[in-house]
């Protein structure tokens, strides 16, 4: 629903987008991109999607279509609430390198400087079926790139899984612990109970060795708060939501917003990429997409229990494109300094080493919690090289693509639907001309 609060100063912003959209209608045609998400809502493979463009320091493209409610029909807004699941992780990357720029934390830092517990962590050789001490220390770096040989339950197929499933290592509110009942709990008080925990289970292989998705970025949260001496949530919201007037952007939705956020669902294919049986009834016998989290009655009205880095934060589209657009500013916008020109450099340059790679792609690197398109080309990727990126499980994305000054913000609301990713960038790159 719309909130009718508004002020005069948000009044004057959203006259300036609409102006600034009006302005572009006769240079850029969109119709083809419109139409093809039109045909997905349609196909009933998604209930919505919000888009930004921001190019050349203005928004040049804005559209709303589909649902916030697909069974009531109620139409979905630009300021809707999305759970934005792993685009938190860039958030969580820039507030680890804030706190490098504050000299309180290193990259090379190892993790156990912060979370002691790290020291006597565990490796499972798979090919020896046994159990091996670290050659070598996991760092903060390791962390945020995920080489750290940290996993998530639904990577893993093996023992690993088996014991995050044991232990409850789930920092997040997401389909393979689909069965929790309302109010839902995370299973652990806080995020450094849950390090401390995590460190105590094995990793999937050395610290380096490969590149394996990953809870690093959870752990992330605790070493944040240790170094800071402030709750990850409180630190997050002064050094990155309120210099950039994040205001929708929060681990639990307050009660004055509750109203704007939207549902949650999960695509049938979903339970099947997880392993998971799809819930039976007469709804999911005749559609796609099954109601995982009500509007009404969120997971993320909850107190957060743990403030999870990786994938707990919602948002909107345009307080994703605020935060994107300092990344391509070199840290700043509005006047506003969140990071030095340098810092951006290193969060969103490659820093893992050829074998730890992600996929062992030669075009593909990874920076400081963010994928980087080495080779578009070769990634058969509309967007310049060295462009940066990440997506959310909910089928939200964003990407920077710095060599065309441009943001791109997508945001939808349902886990485990056909990606549509690549034919997207096509019909967005098409319709700029580029």
């Amino acid at each position: 629903m719309i909130n009718r609060g508004s002020t005069l100063k948000k009044c004057l912003f959203l006259f300036f987008l609409v102006f600034t959209i009006f302005s572009h209608a006769d240079e850029y045609d969109f119709s083809a991109y419109t139409k093809y998400l039109s045909k997905e809502i349609k196909k009933g493979n998604y209930p919505g999607f919000v888009t930004l463009i921001y190019q050349n320091g203005e928004v040049i493209f804005s559209d709303t279509r589909g649902y916030a409610d697909i069974e009531d029909q109620i139409p979905l807004n630009e300021d809707s609430l999305f759970r934005i699941y792993s685009m938190t992780k860039p958030i969580t990357g820039a507030a680890l390198m804030v706190l490098v720029e504050q000299g309180k934390v290193s990259l090379s830092d190892p993790v156990e400087k912060y979370i002691p517990e790290f020291k006597e962590t565990k490796v499972f050789n798979k090919k020896a079926k046994k159990f091996e001490r670290l050659t070598r220390s996991i760092t903060l770096l390791d962390l945020a790139t995920h080489s750290s040989g940290l996993t998530y339950s639904f990577i893993d197929k093996g023992i690993i899984k088996e014991i995050y499933d044991k232990e409850k290592i789930y920092p997040y509110y997401f389909l393979d612990n689909v069965s929790l009942e309302r109010p839902a709990k995370k299973s652990y008080p806080d995020v450094c109970t849950f390090s401390e925990k995590v460190a105590s289970l094995p990793l999937v292989h050395q610290p380096g060795e490969r590149w394996t998705y990953s809870i690093g970025m959870d752990i992330l949260g605790c070493v944040i708060e240790r170094a800071s001496k402030q709750s990850f949530g409180d630190f997050l919201k002064k050094y990155i939501f309120d210099p950039l007037n994040m205001k929708d952007t929060f681990f639990e939705v307050p009660n004055s917003k509750q109203n704007r956020m939207i549902d949650l669902y999960a695509h049938k294919k979903g339970f099947k990429e997880y392993g998971l049986e799809i819930p039976s009834s007469e709804e999911t016998k005749k559609n796609k997409l099954v109601l995982l989290d009500p509007k009404e009655n969120s997971f993320f009205f909850q107190g957060a229990s743990i403030e999870d880095g990786g994938s707990g934060l919602v948002s909107t589209a345009n307080d994703y494109l605020k935060f994107a657009a300092m990344l391509l500013n070199k840290g700043s916008l509005n006047g506003k300094k969140i990071l030095n020109p340098e810092t951006v450099e290193i969060m969103t340059t490659n820093q893992v080493e050829k074998k730890a790679k992600p996929y062992q792609f030669d075009s593909f690197g990874f920076g400081v919690t963010v994928g980087i398109t080495l080779n578009s080309k070769k990634m058969r990727m509309k967007r310049g090289d060295n462009s940066f990126f990440w997506g959310g499980a909910a089928r939200t994305i964003f990407w920077v693509d710095p060599k065309n000054d441009l943001v791109f913000v997508n945001m939808s609301q349902v886990l485990g639907s056909p990606r549509i990713n690549n034919k997207v960038e096509r019909l967005v790159y098409k319709a700029l001309g580029i």
